[in-house]
């Protein structure tokens, strides 16, 4: 009898044993739902590099855990990284995930939840004003998985259209878009996208500098390869101040998928601002990066374009005034001759007396419209600046109206 009952003991512990395994292995993913913005990092450990943000109540599929078990692995906008799993919730036995080291390869079983969000994916898109030639929105879209705030505008008649991304200045709520800004390039016949950039204007996240932030550029490429009205072979580019440092970083990054781009008074250079402007080492550098040019010059480099300016291949048009108190003409000149003396196209405007917003020179964009023209218009198009100040002039009292301002 105790013979029967050992073995009959021993059948039940193996067969528990073969489903526990059996359900392990089986174990290819749990869902985990972000309960704060986390930080998604390329290995098991705060030591590791920081990959992007991912926003709370996101819910990802993780697919291992760390040895430690720690940190759960997941794949996010097509990427790989790792979360601390004491900010997650989790439904499943996370505990029967396979261990995972930081480069391990990734099985093909990994993929991303079908409702993830992508990179571009237009959240609302609402109307707040109608011209005769274009209809302007506002719109949510997602970058990194964040909730980010723009504009949108479309030319009302059938076809496909030159697309302008506008970067703008400022940071965080300074500067904010307030919906006319881009009035010239939409009456002009381009669709236009533009980002308030996270942590700005009502977005999700924090404002970088030209970090993670430059995300929120570059998704607006696959935003634009939504919208069946646009040309992706004449996507254009426009940066002031801020938005400039921005569009050094994206076209760096962008290569040749940008065909032209143009800059008003912009930021080209962070050490050189710094001198220009004390202040700011103590101040919007530490708020904003997290550093200053001192403790963290390599993260200054990377968001100033004169450090990498044979990196820029997009032709490059920079327009500043001489009178500049904010940043100086000099960053300019500094980026000109630097891309000048490796071959790269770029042209320099000057424009005497002109301050930082070019109040009396139209913005600078009568020049920036003329270089667009060179590569971009088409016959039937016409980007002349005189041409279009009529229906400019009637759209910014229309969109105005619209939005109370």
């Amino acid at each position: 009898m105790l013979v029967k009952r050992l073995v009959f003991g021993f059948l039940m512990a193996t067969l528990l044993m073969i489903s526990a395994l059996g359900r392990a292995a089986a174990q290819e993913s749990v869902l985990v739902t972000t309960t704060t913005l986390m930080r998604l990092r390329s290995g098991p450990s705060t030591k590791y590099s920081e990959i992007t943000l991912i926003a709370a109540n996101t819910t990802l599929a993780a697919f291992a855990r760390s040895a430690d078990s720690a940190w759960l692995r997941v794949r996010y906008s097509g990427t790989a990284g790792w979360l601390a799993i004491r900010y997650l919730r989790v439904q499943g036995n996370w505990q029967a995930l396979p261990v995972h080291q930081a480069n391990d390869p990734i099985p093909e079983s990994a993929a991303e939840l079908p409702s993830q969000p992508k990179n571009g994916d237009i959240l609302s898109m609402t109307l707040y004003a109608q011209t005769n030639a274009t209809n302007y929105y506002r719109i949510t879209y997602f970058s990194d998985g964040l909730r980010i705030n723009g504009f949108l505008t479309e030319p009302r008649r059938e076809g496909t259209f030159p697309a302008l991304i506008y970067n703008r200045g400022g940071n965080r709520d300074v500067g904010a878009l307030r919906g006319y800004e881009f009035i010239p390039f939409a009456e002009a016949g381009f669709v236009v996208v533009a980002s308030q950039y996270r942590g700005g204007g009502g977005s999700e996240g924090f404002d970088n500098l030209g970090g993670a932030d430059v995300n929120d550029v570059l998704n607006l490429i696959p935003l634009l390869q939504s919208r069946p009205n646009v040309d992706m072979s004449r996507i254009a580019m426009f940066g002031s101040s801020r938005g400039a440092l921005m569009t050094y970083i994206a076209l760096r990054r962008l290569g040749g998928t940008i065909a032209v781009a143009a800059t008003t008074s912009g930021l080209a250079d962070l050490f050189m601002w710094a001198r220009e402007r004390p202040d700011l080492e103590g101040g919007a550098y530490l708020e904003l990066v997290g550093a200053n040019t001192r403790t963290n010059p390599a993260a200054f480099r990377e968001r100033s374009a004169t450090y990498w300016a044979a990196e820029i291949v997009t032709p490059l048009l920079l327009v500043h005034g001489d009178a500049d108190t904010e940043v100086s003409v000099e960053q300019s000149r500094a980026l000109f001759k630097r891309m000048r003396a490796v071959g790269r196209t770029v042209e320099l405007t000057i424009i005497p007396g002109g301050n930082h917003g070019l109040e009396n020179f139209e913005g600078g964009i009568p020049s920036v419209l003329r270089w667009f023209a060179r590569y971009l218009q088409r016959s039937g198009e016409n980007f002349d600046y005189n041409f279009l100040k009529p229906a400019i002039d009637e759209a910014n009292a229309v969109v105005r109206s619209a939005i109370g301002y």
